[in-house]
């Protein structure tokens, strides 16, 4: 028992004495704690929504008030027609756009009702799902209160589209995740095993005696991986065009720079594990 007492103790002092461990045991949970505590929240606060407001009076001014008096939305930009949805989207700090389209105040006054556009990004599906159900729920609040420009109660009716992914399909977020995926298994840690690998077996010193530079030596063990690594993006691409239906859109060759780039890093990264591991 005293043996084993004594293994344990030694085990510990181990891992005290080794600061990676350490970071490993305690940084990274609470890292993933605060991360996913502050920072991966599906709380909406502050999102920003531009208005296209075609008829310019009180009651859509009322209403655009109240949404941007809460502390979910803030507003990014009056918009003059509809060509400036795109562009205002393509910025990529707005996540809806409410579109008030023209004799909205007359038609609530004379008709009792009147329709409300949401136009959300649907790049981000849970986002814009939020950002809808929070607008919905505000108009709703809105056409609740006692009428003032009318006897009759307010009906507004929201109607939602998504923009840049209509249908909110979900792999079309998963699968271009699973290139950034695919790349640090295969980069980094494949090339960390490789060279580790190398140094338990005894062969890096050999390699290290040869006429190659040590350059030399760490190009030509990341290399294979940089292609195959390559390939494997290629293939992606491929099969998410094929099987998913997945729209390529933009320059491919941009797409294929920031991939090497990225391909670069990973090895690098590798490098790194193996140098102090």
């Amino acid at each position: 028992m005293k043996r084993f007492i004594g293994f344990v103790k030694k085990e510990f002092l181990h891992i005290f004495r080794d600061y990676r461990t350490l970071i490993i045991l305690f940084g990274i949970p609470a890292a993933q704690i605060l991360i996913f505590g502050y920072v991966v929240s599906m709380d909406i606060k502050n999102a920003g929504v531009a208005v296209l407001d075609l008829s310019k009076d009180e009651i859509t001014t009322s209403l655009s008030d109240k949404i941007f008096s809460s502390e979910f939305f803030r507003k990014t930009g009056n918009l003059l027609n509809y060509n400036e949805i795109d562009d205002i989207f393509k910025k990529g700090d707005t996540k809806a756009v409410l579109v008030f389209g023209e004799d909205f105040g007359r038609r609530i006054v004379s008709e009792g009702s009147a329709s409300v556009i949401i136009i959300a990004d649907g790049s981000e599906p849970n986002v814009a799902t939020l950002v809808t159900n929070y607008s919905m729920a505000i108009i709703n609040d809105f056409t609740s209160e006692p009428g003032s420009y009318n006897k009759i109660p307010l009906a507004i009716r929201p109607e939602v589209r998504m923009f840049y992914n209509p249908e909110l399909r979900s792999h079309f977020m998963f699968v271009p995740g699973v290139i950034t995926l695919i790349l640090i298994l295969v980069c980094a840690l494949m090339t960390s095993v490789t060279i580790t690998r190398e140094k338990e077996f005894g062969t890096m010193e050999v390699l290290l005696v040869s006429p190659l530079s040590p350059v030399q030596i760490i190009i030509g063990k990341v290399m294979p991986y940089f292609l195959l690594s390559l390939i494997n993006v290629c293939l992606i691409l491929v099969l998410s065009w094929f099987v998913f239906k997945l729209p390529v859109k933009g320059s491919i060759v941009l797409l294929l720079a920031e991939t090497m780039l990225y391909i670069l890093m990973s090895l690098s990264l590798g490098i790194l594990i193996s140098t102090v591991s």
